[in-house]
């Protein structure tokens, strides 16, 4: 169940002005601090005024701070409970492997909570669409980049993966109808961003993979796919995107099973025995 508290920032977002993004952001990331402290203590927290805390809360539709402190506490005091009945495995019973694995998990339902499915159902869609795919990502995030187009070109045949030694004129050459798909993640290459940035000049549609609704990569993208993470660890991140990926990725294959099937690229593969 998504929270009223949730559900308020993220249609009001938008219209919100930068400072009040700010709050909004933090709120979306960890609720927990708006349970915990009082608005001047959040004000320090996240760097803003408590006037803006306050003044965050009307924008969204509540009468001041302490209603929405009320409801965040109402909510998260409910999951407390179901996550308690819930919980099969004692933490103090795993050992710092399992710890690792576990804390993955739950960041994993957490963004199962908070996925919007129309953005990733706008995601497949342009990617089935688009004549062209180019994908980037530097540094940590070449890995994402390379896993996502290697499965995109495998099936669809036209994804390509950005070397800027050897890409330098990409946009000049690619078809009207294409995409670019970046990663970009705190703390935020500038390669990425101008490589975003030269692609919405160029017109190509942009699709962004970050972990911020304020991260500089935003400004340049037509979506966003948003990796909830509010420890903003790259460890913690690598789970969830690739997840994030692998789900598009189905759905990707599945739509265009047939394009698939067809292909002879099965031929480089040793073939099951029946």
């Amino acid at each position: 169940m998504i929270p009223t508290y949730e559900l308020k920032t993220k249609n009001k977002f938008p219209e919100l002005t930068k400072g009040l993004k700010k709050v909004a952001d933090a709120l979306l990331n960890d609720s927990s601090i708006f349970a915990r402290h009082s608005a001047k203590q959040i004000g320090e927290i996240i760097g803003v005024s408590e006037t803006m805390v306050i003044r965050f809360c009307v924008s969204i539709g509540y009468q001041g701070f302490s209603e929405l402190q009320k409801d965040v506490r109402n909510y998260l005091l409910l999951q407390t409970k179901e996550d308690s009945n819930e919980q099969n495995i004692e933490i103090s019973q795993l050992n710092n492997f399992a710890k690792h694995i576990k804390a993955d998990i739950d960041l994993l339902k957490n963004n199962i909570r908070t996925l919007d499915t129309e953005k990733f159902e706008d995601i497949v869609e342009t990617i089935i669409k688009s004549e062209r795919i180019v994908i980037a990502g530097y540094y940590q995030s070449f890995t994402f980049a390379h896993w996502l187009f290697f499965n995109l070109n495998y099936t669809l045949g036209n994804a390509s993966l950005y070397r800027p030694e050897t890409d330098a004129l990409v946009f000049d050459f690619l078809p009207d109808n294409s995409c670019v798909i970046v990663f970009s993640f705190s703390r935020y290459a500038l390669d990425t961003i101008r490589f975003a940035e030269d692609a919405k000049k160029k017109g190509v549609k942009v699709i962004a993979f970050t972990d911020s609704r304020l991260a500089p990569i935003v400004d340049h993208a037509d979506i966003v796919a948003l990796v909830e993470d509010s420890n903003q660890s790259l460890f913690d991140k690598g789970p969830v995107t690739m997840s994030l990926i692998n789900s598009i990725l189905r759905e990707v294959m599945k739509r265009a099973e047939k394009k698939v099937t067809n292909s002879d690229k099965f031929k480089y593969f040793l073939k099951e025995k029946t």
